[in-house]
């Protein structure tokens, strides 16, 4: 093909038809810009075929990453339900002269679930610089709050209720000089208080106005612990299934 319109070039010039000449060189200029620009088009439909295979790629391990969260949801709802109900069923008497010892240290037992989003395949999203996971410009806008808004609150309400739970155990473990208090170690530690003294130290600590306003504050903080990842399971759940329906669509 080069060699036919080298020879047409060739014999326009020898028989000096250059206004011929021009327009031929002029058409071939023309051929070869269209080549460019058809090469670099289908360049762009292989490079949008790549991008939206990588796009479903990530939107499906969003959804396996919004699996891991809604497991990691429900369970941490069943524990904060489970010690909402505990304490309800311990705390809300006025007598505990009959309540086991290690019942009322387990109400002053401030503990909690620790949560993490799982953000993998978002993140992974990120360094790769796509902003767009998907054509739909509403879940994708629900996609990228659901990371940067309603898990990032989570994570700092959980930080939040954990730091307190901190200052909750150095109140009762630490601040208390008449209760000696079992740790957890590799190795057993007697405890030496009398039996007798030290529930009564217990009691007394326990039905104490600072003592009762720290597990008030801690029941208060697990309530809405509780509430928020309910309706925080409520938001992922949906939105996995609107990806999903996407995917299929």
């Amino acid at each position: 093909m080069i060699k036919f319109f080298r020879k047409i070039r060739q014999r326009l010039l020898s028989e000096s038809k250059f206004s011929k000449y021009l327009i031929y060189a002029l058409g071939e200029i023309i051929l070869v810009v269209i080549g460019i620009l058809i090469a670099l088009q289908i360049n762009n439909w292989n490079q949008d075929r790549i991008n939206n295979i990588t796009r479903v790629e990530l939107i499906e391990g969003i959804v396996n990453d919004l699996d891991q969260d809604i497991s990691s949801l429900e369970n941490s709802i069943g524990w904060f339900e489970s010690r909402l109900a505990f304490m309800e069923r311990h705390f809300t008497k006025s007598d505990f002269s009959a309540t086991p010892t290690d019942t009322l240290l387990l109400i002053m037992d401030g503990s909690t679930v620790p949560f993490a989003v799982t953000d993998l395949s978002y993140e992974k999203a990120k360094n790769l610089g796509i902003t767009q996971l998907c054509r739909d410009d509403s879940l994708a806008l629900r996609i990228n709050e659901y990371y940067t808004q309603t898990m990032e609150f989570l994570q700092i309400v959980s930080e939040f209720e954990f730091d307190e739970l901190v200052k909750d155990n150095d109140f009762w473990m630490k601040n208390q000089e008449g209760i000696e208090f079992q740790y957890a170690t590799s190795f057993d530690i007697p405890l030496l208080q009398d039996t007798t003294e030290r529930r009564a130290n217990i009691l007394e600590a326990f039905v104490s106005p600072k003592g009762r306003n720290y597990i008030k504050s801690e029941c208060h903080m697990k309530q809405q612990m509780l509430e928020i990842q309910k309706n925080n399971l409520e938001t992922v759940t949906k939105l996995r299934e609107d990806i999903v329906n996407y995917l299929k669509s």
